[in-house]
């Protein structure tokens, strides 16, 4: 494969997690070992009311963050993130876990990243330690933000909007050869 890093970039709520459960889906059928996160959202009263971390791999959970505080859990924005939950993602992206994967996927990367929290050190580590292709979800306007702050200058986008039948169709050629 050319690039090695793949980014799928829409609007929040535009359907980047619904695409990649549909690309993990597809893995699935053909045999290809997928690693990494999801982060599936949940709602209440019409509003997203947090989000639950899936490891990919092993298809284990741990809730990642609600608009309600718990004791110990730290604030970002407008919700209230589980310590846990970063120690559980770490570990389903470090390399001895997503070695035997033909991709890797982390859903998402954003603001924390951008401030060297959530996943920004397992990233980190497995931008120079693994050569296994990479696919991310990311805000379509942090995209240029997100590549500069990982210093990434090779990866190929594809906007879930305008895209999202090329992308899955790129996908599936990728594995098939």
């Amino acid at each position: 494969m050319q690039n090695r890093l793949f980014i799928i970039s829409g609007e929040q709520g535009r359907g980047k997690t619904t695409f990649l459960k549909e690309l993990l889906s597809s893995f699935k059928e053909r045999d290809i070992i997928a690693a990494g996160i999801m982060a599936h959202g949940f709602w209440q009263n019409g509003q997203r009311s947090g989000f639950e971390l899936e490891n990919i791999l092993t298809g284990g959970k741990i809730k990642l963050c609600k608009t309600v505080q718990d004791e110990g859990w730290q604030k970002f924005r407008r919700f209230y993130f589980n310590p846990d939950a970063f120690d559980f993602g770490e570990k389903a992206l470090s390399p001895e876990r997503v070695k035997e994967a033909g991709f890797i996927i982390i859903d998402e990367v954003g603001p924390l990243e951008l401030e060297g929290r959530g996943w920004a050190k397992a990233i980190g580590i497995l931008i120079k330690e693994t050569s296994t292709p990479m696919i991310w979800a990311v805000r379509k306007n942090l995209v240029k933000e997100v590549a500069a702050h990982f210093n990434i200058k090779d990866f190929a986008e594809f906007d879930i909007v305008k895209e999202k039948e090329t992308a899955y169709n790129f996908f599936l050629n990728k594995i098939r050869t």
